[in-house]
């Protein structure tokens, strides 16, 4: 099976592969650089599998179509990133959650050595910006979890009438439901919650939101929790909350 992620860099130009093996070490990943020195640029994990760097000289064909999110680089670092590089980990074992954050780790070793801009991993909706992937990333080899931020994607959407949402990605992958949840546009502190309800079900698989409950940020707020079609079109129900 092979896992994929996806750098936006300034400059045309492979990390010193030498300085990602070191920088894997450090977050108990063991690389080995393959002799040749040719495209991709490949190693060895010593733990089983293969992981590959292959640098496009390019924009991302993808990047002026995508949607942004509140953690990704600006649409003019994005779209005018004159390269990026596609990242493939053949032969990472464990589910989902293992194997994301392994190819996430790698990835951080990819960022730490160019000019990055942004990254995602493969089954991402949006970039996020570098810097912060790759620390969390490493947050992530601290607890053995990767850190819900960057393993769950949202965006935000204009609803009309004073009133926007955001909407997160990727938790079905985790056997978890989405979240849409939507708010006033003067109003504060909506993404924070969502986080923490993403963050919520993300860690605590055995934590189930039933329709018809309440949830809130304080002891008196009550917001009904509902089950609607995913605003997407496509996918399976998410849980609405509408502050």
């Amino acid at each position: 099976m092979a896992d994929l992620a996806f750098v936006l860099a300034r400059t045309p130009k492979y990390p010193d592969a030498g300085a990602v093996v070191a920088s894997a070490k450090k977050l108990g990943i063991v690389l080995e650089p393959r002799d040749g020195g040719g495209e991709p640029q490949a190693f060895s994990i010593a733990a089983g599998g293969e992981f590959f760097v292959m640098l496009m000289p390019a924009p991302h064909p993808d990047a002026p179509r995508m949607p942004y999110g509140p953690t990704s680089p600006s649409i003019e670092e994005a779209t005018q990133a004159p390269a990026h590089f596609v990242l493939t980990a053949m032969g990472i074992e464990g589910d989902e959650r293992r194997r994301d954050l392994v190819m996430a780790l790698l990835t951080a070793c990819v960022i730490d050595h160019t000019d990055a801009v942004g990254a995602m991993l493969g089954h991402g909706v949006v970039f996020h910006r570098a810097p912060l992937f790759s620390k969390l990333a490493a947050l992530g080899a601290q607890k053995g979890l990767l850190p819900p931020e960057i393993a769950i994607d949202v965006t935000a959407a204009n609803e009309g009438g004073g009133r926007m949402s955001f909407l997160s990605h990727n938790m079905t992958r985790y056997g978890r439901e989405d979240f849409f949840v939507t708010c006033p546009v003067e109003g504060k502190g909506a993404f924070d919650f969502l986080l923490m309800m993403v963050r919520w079900l993300y860690t605590d698989l055995e934590k189930v939101l039933r329709t018809g409950d309440t949830v809130g940020r304080t002891a008196d707020e009550k917001i009904a929790i509902q089950r609607v079609p995913n605003p997407t079109g496509s996918g399976q129900t998410v849980i609405r909350l509408d502050l």
